[in-house]
């Protein structure tokens, strides 16, 4: 079973969503893929999902109107393992990486604004 991470992030205060999706995808996610293939991280799966608020059709009044999200975008990390994943973490956590890491984030993050988790998955097939 694939051990599955997730970030959630907000945009600095300023930056537009195309801002910032530009600037993750030309940018911060080259630095993150170069650096993980420099020291032979393989990551099964790293994506972005961007948010885009929209209103609930199943709900009326409040819950039906347009809001700004709490986060603008979940950002994805599959490992083939849970060792994996630490293995990672301690690499990303080195002061030269973090200090990387860290300061192009603040280029487009707000990093205060983010939450981690780990996922656990159900689906329901249909058919």
């Amino acid at each position: 079973m694939m051990f599955k991470v997730m970030w959630l992030m907000k945009r600095k205060a300023g930056t537009s969503m195309q801002d910032l999706i530009d600037y993750y995808e030309s940018t911060h996610s080259v630095l993150g893929a170069k650096l993980f293939k420099e020291n032979n991280f393989r990551p099964v799966k790293y994506m972005r999902k961007y948010l885009h608020p929209m209103g609930d059709p199943m709900s009326e009044g409040e819950n039906s109107r347009e809001t700004e999200p709490e986060y603008d975008v979940a950002m994805e990390m599959w490992f083939h393992s849970r060792e994996d994943f630490d293995r990672l973490v301690e690499f990303a956590s080195s002061e030269a990486v973090a200090d990387m890491i860290i300061a192009d984030e603040r280029r487009f993050l707000d990093r205060e604004r983010r939450a981690v988790f780990i996922l656990e998955e159900h689906e329901t097939h249909f058919g």
